[in-house]
């Protein structure tokens, strides 16, 4: 154990953060933050010891007391607990690290308080870890991500309609506007559910190469998610309407658009564990992934993929008499027809909200 003063009879507060030695527990705001046991003990004697710095010497000595563990293993220490606490260790609010010595607690506003254990309500479960640091898949945030999909999902069916009404001299119904809305607002859900569940297992199991781990994790959700849905969607209209549709976007996109957001994520939210990101933070990340989604989105609609506006032009071609043909778009930039040019732009405003919107959701505040 850690801990060298009274831990039986206070806690320790700063900022948004209690750490209760009693009940071996961290929260903000009053939730728990989930840490293993090692970990708690560790951030235990850097908040005791805060006026000081804490050597590694000593850090091993009192947390690894019984087994014999690397450098490595305490650097993922506090990585880890760096990434529980929000903090970014270019600009430490919580945990600095001194060259060839060790670390130090340098919060400038902890309260050492008696313990007033809250009541069984007023803390929210999390997530468990065990001493391997492995954890379940957070569904809280695969769902906030398919929520952001399905926001920019809905942004972009509707701006998109809206557009086509214009280009088209209004002569195209307004329902249409509001179909391509809730058409794109259940397409982004769906897309955002996987890559968003590929992102919480990576993130769950990162230990080193993150933004690689990330990278996979999010292909494969994305790529799952995609060939699940295509295939559903290809019974659904050959049994209610009898007939099939042109080969349209699936797995391999949702693959490669997975992979997009992986990477730009795993590079662009730092601390690692994105709940712990600031606004700022968030929305650089945000700003970050839409523009490197959109860029590849842009390169894989030009090498023949169809996203989700080419494969509901090809859908609707196969239907006479079908308003939601995207040609009057194409002819805004000089194409009689979906061309090279019009893939690229629709790539481009797909890959842009979508990889925004599942990063806003994946990383909000619950």
């Amino acid at each position: 154990m850690a801990s060298t003063g009274d831990p039986a009879a206070v806690c320790y507060r700063f900022g948004a953060f209690v750490l209760a030695p009693p009940r071996r527990l961290l929260l903000e705001s009053g939730r728990e933050v989930a840490l293993i046991p090692r970990y708690f003990d560790l951030l235990l004697l850097l908040v005791e010891r805060r006026n000081e710095v804490v050597g590694r010497r000593l850090i091993f000595d009192s947390v690894w007391s019984d087994v014999v563990v690397s450098d490595g293993a305490l650097s993922q220490a506090v990585r880890t607990l760096r990434r529980a606490l929000g903090d970014d260790p270019r600009e430490p609010r919580y945990i600095r690290t001194v060259s060839r010595h060790g670390y130090q607690f340098v919060f400038p506003g902890v309260t050492v308080e008696p313990d007033a254990p809250a009541g069984p309500a007023s803390i929210t479960p999390s997530r468990r870890e065990d001493d391997g640091g492995r954890a379940g898949v957070p569904l809280g945030r695969a769902a906030g991500a398919a929520g952001g999909g399905a926001l920019a999902g809905l942004a972009g069916g509707l701006g998109g309609g809206l557009l086509l009404r214009w280009a088209g001299d209004w002569n195209v119904p307004a329902t249409v506007a509001i179909a391509l809305g809730f058409v794109g607002a259940l397409a982004g859900a769906v897309g955002g559910l996987g890559v968003g569940a590929g992102l919480a297992f990576g993130e769950a199991r990162a230990r080193a190469w993150r933004p690689l781990v990330l990278l996979a994790s999010a292909s494969i959700g994305g790529g799952v998610i995609g060939l699940v849905a295509h295939t559903v969607g290809r019974w659904t209209i050959a049994g209610l309407f009898g007939r099939g549709i042109p080969a349209v976007g699936g797995g391999v996109e949702g693959l490669a658009i997975g992979a997009l957001v992986g990477l730009a994520y795993g590079l662009s939210a730092r601390p690692p564990q994105g709940s712990g990101l600031g606004a700022p933070a968030r929305r650089r990340a945000a700003v970050l992934t839409g523009l490197a989604t959109a860029a590849g989105c842009v390169l894989i609609s030009l090498l023949g993929a169809t996203l989700a506006g080419a494969s509901l032009n090809e859908v609707a071609r196969s239907f006479q008499g079908s308003q939601v043909g995207l040609a009057p778009l194409a002819r805004l930039l000089g194409e009689p027809d979906i061309g090279p040019l019009t893939r690229a732009a629709l790539g481009a405003w797909e890959g842009l909200l979508f990889g925004a919107g599942v990063v806003l959701g994946f990383t909000r505040r619950r």
